[in-house]
């Protein structure tokens, strides 16, 4: 697994969230989002809360990574721990 940045609390309550953090923050709603209008499901107070985190966070800037790039290929590390161990 990729390296992830914590999150850091500020004096004034704000929370800081930087790099790889914040662009796993932005896939994890738009999967959610996806996943929701793909199942055709009457959820709407979780579109509302998806719809209220969109607005709080805003957009991201660039070009949103795939969870594959920002937390490495799961099959590659499972490989590559079993190499180490024979």
């Amino acid at each position: 697994m990729k390296y992830l940045h914590k999150a850091i609390w500020q004096s004034d309550g704000n929370l800081v969230i930087r790099g790889n953090t914040r662009a796993l923050l932005f896939r994890a709603l738009e999967d959610a989002r996806a996943d929701l209008a793909a199942r055709g499901e009457d959820a709407d107070s979780l579109k509302r809360m998806l719809q209220a985190l969109q607005d709080v966070l805003g957009k991201y800037d660039g070009k949103l990574p795939s969870a594959t790039d920002l937390l490495g290929d799961p099959v590659r590390e499972r490989v590559s721990r079993n190499l180490l161990k024979g």
